[in-house]
């Protein structure tokens, strides 16, 4: 029986064998989908983040249900997730099982827009799905969701961003410029880093586009409007000029090269803050088991800012740490080594299954990341469409690896695990479409096979077509939006 089935099969059009082979791995692909759904509702529900108010996750909750607060620490972090906590407080009253549904809610969104950009993005509905697989099966991207992280907030709006900014490639309209320029400032007041990585897009797309002038003064107004009362906020309670948060703090903290931070505030009405601040970083190996290199950082370094001076304080207290070369070359390495094999805290409790898989696969992304920058120079040519986003990439590779901007932690090596997997993604297609491409110009030399090799519905870009087939062209394969 088996064997006529397989005679059957092998009977069949080649178009009706490649359609049953594309159906099998969607179902594979949604089953995937379907399980990281459940593993992300299950932890979040099991590991509600109300039962973690602490460190951090404590800092950040405050912030968002105390509203009013005018503290100094409030001004230093970014101000979009203190709103989200608002909110998020607010439609809740902070009962935990409505917590644990919002967060779920908002985790099994992520892997639907980045999903949402990967097919702007890349030229096949199998390949973007393959990238909503993959995301949603990500230990680190699921862990962190029983916390209250800025990352839980950055990680959605940097693929709303990043979808933005592919669909303004396409669409290369004055509304969807300005949509990708307000997305990617929300993500700038989530977490900094985002800041150069809009800086990039937004002037690639600039240049390359019509209606200059329209974007430019459109894009100056929006702007304007979102970050000059964030302006005026910092430089009334702060009395310096930083809608985006105040960065002094961390940036002394790094140039010190001391484990700990200590900061000590006075406002004029006699108000006084004492902070005090250490790194996960300075007390994990990151290599461990295969070495116990730890950081070399000790002592504490001290500041005592005057409120009223403004960045007066800050630049005395970073101007004690000249950045000479030897500082930079070894902060840096040190940098690079928490960034890339750093565990990933708050979410590294190995007592939970997926934590600890998060924690285990810290090891694949500085090999994944060589490989990928290897394999984009390589076929550099090919890519197309996916030479801006290999740019994106670099760009947060300097900035968060090289820059001497902030202690790196394995925390913040989040949103580089899904530029290098939706990397992977399009090179595995670019690689995929060039086997065909050879695959047809043989057939073509020989002028004896038409049974090419065909493409997926859901590409972009068609194959050749063999000598044979070449009078009759098939009609070219629809493309969703």
């Amino acid at each position: 029986m088996s064997g006529n089935l397989r005679g059957l099969a092998s009977g069949l059009p080649p178009q009706l064998r490649q359609l049953d082979r594309r159906w099998l791995i969607y179902a594979g692909l949604y089953f995937l989908i379907a399980l990281g759904i459940w593993l992300r509702v299950e932890h979040i529900f099991t590991y509600n983040p109300l039962a973690h108010i602490w460190s951090d996750p404590q800092r950040h909750w405050e912030q968002g249900t105390a509203t009013l607060r005018t503290d100094p620490m409030t001004l230093t972090d970014p101000v979009m997730y203190q709103l989200y906590i608002g909110v998020l407080a607010k439609l809740t009253l902070k009962e935990p099982l409505l917590i644990a549904f919002y967060t779920a809610l908002l985790a099994c969104l992520t892997p639907w827009i980045w999903y949402r950009f990967a097919r702007e993005l890349l030229p096949s509905r199998m390949q973007a799905t393959a990238v909503w697989a993959a995301i949603s099966l990500l230990p680190s991207w699921i862990g962190i969701y029983s916390y209250f992280m800025q990352e839980t907030l950055l990680l959605p709006l940097l693929g709303a961003a990043l979808y933005a900014s592919w669909r303004c490639r396409r669409k290369q309209t004055l509304a969807s410029f300005l949509l990708m320029v307000v997305l990617w400032t929300c993500a700038g007041l989530t977490r900094g880093i985002a800041i150069p990585l809009a800086a990039v897009v937004t002037t690639w797309l600039w240049l390359v586009q019509p209606q200059k002038l329209a974007k430019a003064g459109f894009s100056l107004l929006v702007l304007t409007l979102l970050m000059g009362p964030l302006a005026y906020r910092s430089y009334a309670v702060m009395h310096m000029v930083s809608p985006h948060g105040i960065g002094q703090l961390v940036a002394l903290y790094l140039r010190s090269g001391k484990r700990e931070i200590h900061v000590h505030y006075l406002r004029e009405d006699g108000a006084q803050w004492n902070y005090w601040f250490g790194s996960p970083s300075t007390g994990e190996k990151p290599l461990a088991p295969l070495s116990d290199w730890t950081t070399t950082r000790e002592g504490a370094v001290h500041a005592r800012i005057e409120i009223a001076n403004g960045a007066e304080d800050w630049r005395a207290a970073l101007a004690r740490y000249p950045m000479t070369m030897e500082r930079y070359l070894h902060l840096t390495g040190e940098n690079l080594v928490y960034l890339f094999f750093g565990s990933s805290w708050p979410d590294n409790n190995r007592a939970r299954l997926i934590e600890r898989l998060n924690h285990h696969s810290r090891w694949l992304w500085a090999p994944l990341c060589l490989l990928l920058m290897v394999g984009t120079l390589c076929y550099w040519r090919r890519l197309r469409e996916v030479r801006l986003f290999a740019v994106l990439v670099a760009t947060w590779l300097l900035v968060q690896g090289v820059l001497p901007i902030a202690v790196n932690e394995g925390r913040y090596r989040k949103p580089l695990e899904g530029f290098l997997l939706v990397q992977g993604v399009a090179l595995a297609g670019v690689l995929r479409r060039r086997r065909h491409l050879e695959a047809g110009g043989g057939l073509r030399s020989t002028h004896t096979q038409t049974d090419e090799p065909v493409a997926d519905a859901g590409d972009k870009a068609a194959l050749p077509l063999p000598a044979t087939a070449a009078a009759h062209p098939p009609a070219p394969d629809h493309v969703s939006a």
